[in-house]
């Protein structure tokens, strides 16, 4: 691979959720059940740190079997982490301790369903608010668009769009589809290649 083209920020951090759901249906509210994500140096292209952590449900703690197939995530995994308010504040630990506050950083997502959809959400349904969620977590780069634009190719909505990215780029695929901490890895993965051919921009801010 390249040497990687100078960036915008220092760190990227790659996050992707994963959620509690059922097979032909929608579960309401829908809950974070694993929160991995990889930190990224810019200037070296490598992995600084990583952050995981299971996440146990209250509104609907019992797991569904299709969702236990679908992201490997089993019922005793769960039932044995901390809920979302403890995890978040790990994580938030987790970044100040890493980087500090000084720091350029952005997050990098595959699509804008984590922090356009889930995260809020799940604030929402444990009363965090808009002013305890730090500014990183307010924007961020979508990895699909970047990849559309530099590679031209266009990504089916019949397919899985990380395994497309991955197969287009010529990168191995790692671990398992739907897995968060084997997803981020594989997004940094596709992340790190796309640093070799463009700065990464911001794509979405909200809330």
């Amino acid at each position: 691979m390249s040497e990687p083209l100078p960036q915008k920020y220092d760190y990227i951090l790659v996050l992707d959720f994963e959620a509690t759901c059922l097979k032909d249906a929608r579960i309401h509210p829908q809950e974070i059940i694993e929160f991995p994500c990889i930190m990224l140096e810019t200037k070296t292209s490598s992995i600084k740190s990583i952050f995981h952590q299971y996440v146990r449900p209250v509104k609907n703690p019992v797991l569904s079997s299709f969702c236990t197939e679908f992201t490997g995530i089993t019922q005793r995994m769960v039932d044995e982490s901390k809920t979302f308010p403890d995890v978040f504040n790990d994580f938030l630990k987790w970044v100040a301790d890493e980087i500090g506050e000084d720091s350029k950083l952005v997050v990098a997502t595959c699509g804008d369903w984590d922090l356009n959809v889930m995260l809020p959400a799940q604030l929402r349904l444990n009363g965090i608010y808009r002013d305890k969620v730090p500014t990183y977590l307010k924007r961020w780069i979508n990895v699909k668009k970047v990849f559309e634009r530099e590679t031209k190719v266009v990504i089916s909505r019949h397919r899985n769009d990380l395994t497309q990215m991955m197969e287009t780029l010529k990168l191995p695929l790692v671990g398992h589809l739907h897995s968060g901490i084997d997803d981020v890895k594989n997004i940094a993965k596709v992340v790190e290649a796309l640093m070799c051919t463009t700065t990464l921009e911001i794509t979405w801010t909200s809330y």
